[in-house]
């Protein structure tokens, strides 16, 4: 957690070679041409705002007091291993309240990710939890266009309460896309073709995208008639007259002369 994921080899190079100098006012900017030295020199692309992000000590302090609170709070939870990670984040967030320390989403879902991973077997994970009623439902229900029944395979999963949904984290290894026809509907399309074999899959219209997808090779492509064989056959005789004169002239023989031996 000490380095930017996607600067980490950059990262842990600086950090190897400087230590807690990088911590320092102005020292990256001092070794700046050492840095993209080393970066060419080892085949590594770094754009401007990488470049920006490895010379700025603000950013690396960053990291290392997101660092100090992931260590705090291994200390506090200890070695325990969660199979519930609602019941860990929860536990997270209990340590950070009373604790008073504040963090940034993205610091928290950083620490979160560092000391978790995708487990089959574990307990969904939630994200949040939704009331919908009355109006709020049925312009919910407009748009997706289905029954409240159908609510689930839009990611919508009833609770015991009424009007109360969960709605879970999914994981984005496992997300997967279709391409539906432009004259069959979405959802007739996904009970029939994904819900068979995915039976926890739902539907994100967020991200559904309409258009045409054009086969340039099927309406653009025209076939050239192949040409004779004599054709064929004059191009490669004439090539080899060429390849003999070409290696004639370079070995400084009269190809004429060495034919009529």
């Amino acid at each position: 957690m000490r380095f930017d994921k996607q600067l980490s080899e950059v990262m842990e190079h600086i950090f190897t070679e400087y230590g807690d100098k990088v911590y320092e006012n102005d020292f990256l900017k001092s070794i700046s041409k050492e840095i993209i030295a080393w970066c060419e020199d080892n085949e590594i692309s770094v754009n401007a705002k990488a470049k920006t992000k490895l010379l700025d000590e603000k950013y690396w302090q960053k990291l290392h007091d997101c660092l100090e609170v992931a260590q705090f709070l291994m200390d506090e939870v200890g070695g325990k291993e969660f199979d519930d990670f609602n019941i860990f984040k929860e536990k997270i967030n209990e340590i950070l309240k009373e604790q008073k320390l504040k963090l940034a989403s993205p610091q928290k879902n950083a620490i979160l990710n560092a000391v978790s991973w995708y487990d089959q077997k574990a307990v969904k994970v939630v994200k949040k939890i939704v009331k919908l009623t009355g109006e709020k439902l049925s312009i919910l229900l407009e748009r997706l266009g289905c029954t409240e029944d159908q609510l689930l395979d839009f990611g919508y999963h009833p609770t015991q309460k009424s009007g109360e949904f969960i709605i879970y984290e999914a994981n984005s290894d496992l997300r997967d896309s279709e391409s539906v026809p432009l004259n069959d509907e979405i959802y007739r399309y996904f009970i029939a073709e994904v819900k068979p074999h995915v039976d926890e899959a739902w539907i994100n219209l967020d991200s559904t995208k309409i258009g045409y997808e054009v086969s340039f090779n099927k309406y653009f492509y025209r076939q050239k008639p192949l040409r004779s064989l004599e054709k064929v056959a004059s191009d490669i005789i004439a090539l080899e007259q060429k390849a003999e004169g070409l290696i004639a002239q370079i070995l400084g023989v009269d190809i004429t002369k060495v034919k009529g031996m």
